[in-house]
């Protein structure tokens, strides 16, 4: 006697997800390895850090804008920050 629609139905979807768990990995995406902290890094360079990045962000989305010559000298100033607070840390330990 053949198998009813439904029954057929279940047991695909059944192998199907099988199939899938089996080659995927259980890993829940991209995993990020944690480096050490290097030697210099100090709190202060981690908030200079986040507003270069920001200020970076905005230059590139005022592109075309009449803030963008504005928007460039903003990052230009916070990357600048941040490099003297990166070689001013590296001298003092």
């Amino acid at each position: 006697m053949p198998e009813r629609p439904e029954d057929m139905a279940g047991a695909l979807i059944t192998a199907i997800t099988e199939a899938c768990g089996a080659s995927m990995s259980s890993g829940g995406g991209r995993r990020r390895r944690r480096r050490e902290t290097v030697y210099w890094w100090t709190d202060e360079i981690a908030t200079l850090r986040r507003q270069c990045l920001r200020a970076r962000r905005l230059a590139q989305r005022a592109w075309g804008w009449p803030v963008e010559d504005a928007r460039r000298v903003d990052f230009a100033v916070a990357r600048g920050r941040l490099r003297a607070a990166i070689e001013e840390s590296k001298r003092r330990c």
